[in-house]
């Protein structure tokens, strides 16, 4: 017996749905009973029958006819769904109900979200840099300041990250202004050197020639130190 109901159960099939249309649904302008309608025309229509009997979608829902009608009115008037002439396999067309707007919807609002958290994260990340330059020149920065390091991240493509470790260059060689900073990271542009890491990298290198330049031009000199005098033993 059970194992008869479990063959029912996997031959009824399964009605996929995106979990994206799942949790964003009321955004896109369905109500929840129209999602349950799609859903319910989606699951004939995934079993090849394009247009299913509307008096059996209605039985399901436990609804009329003319409300399952008025709720397919309703999503077309809001440019969730269309209907569409379909050649059939006898050859005669048929109208169907198409939901390809509604799911070309769902990707423009996540196309949308997507580029608002991009927005959201480029505004804080913004403020942080303005946070970042104010603490360590202890004091706020003119307007006119404001500008150049808006012009620094809107039209010369330099990163927060970009402008953080020119701010440490700046700190560490005691030239604590946005002009000195404004020619590292322009010789860093220059240089193709735009992430963090690459940054760091040339610095590394940078430092160790200047190491070995400095060991190389020390070679042949005798060390300075303090003199020690020399006592002959028995004086």
């Amino acid at each position: 017996m059970a194992e008869n109901i479990l063959q029912r159960y996997l031959a009824a099939g399964e009605t996929l749905i995106s979990n994206l249309l799942l949790h964003h649904y009321k955004e896109l302008g369905l109500t929840t009973s129209q999602l349950v309608l799609y859903l319910q025309l989606k699951s004939y229509q995934d079993q090849g029958v394009a247009n299913p009997d509307i008096r059996q979608v209605a039985k399901n829902l436990g609804t009329s006819e003319v409300q399952v009608f008025d709720q397919l009115h309703q999503m077309m008037v809001n440019g969730l769904a269309e209907q569409k002439m379909q050649r059939q396999a006898d050859g005669k067309e048929e109208a169907v109900y198409d939901f390809t707007p509604l799911i070309n919807r769902l990707v423009l609002y996540d196309e949308q979200q997507v580029d608002q958290q991009k927005d959201d994260t480029g505004a804080n990340e913004r403020m942080k840099t303005f946070n970042q330059l104010e603490a360590e020149f202890n004091r706020p920065l003119s307007s006119m300041e404001m500008q150049i390091v808006n012009d620094w991240l809107d039209k010369d493509s330099y990163s927060p990250v970009m402008i953080k470790l020119a701010l440490r260059q700046a700190v560490l060689n005691s030239a604590l202004n946005l002009k000195y900073m404004e020619r590292i990271l322009e010789s860093w542009a220059h240089q193709g050197l735009r992430s963090q890491h690459d940054i760091e990298e040339h610095e590394r290198q940078f430092e160790k020639q200047r190491g070995q330049s400095a060991a190389a031009s020390g070679k042949g000199k005798q060390p300075r130190g303090p003199k020690i005098p020399i006592y002959k033993l028995g004086e």
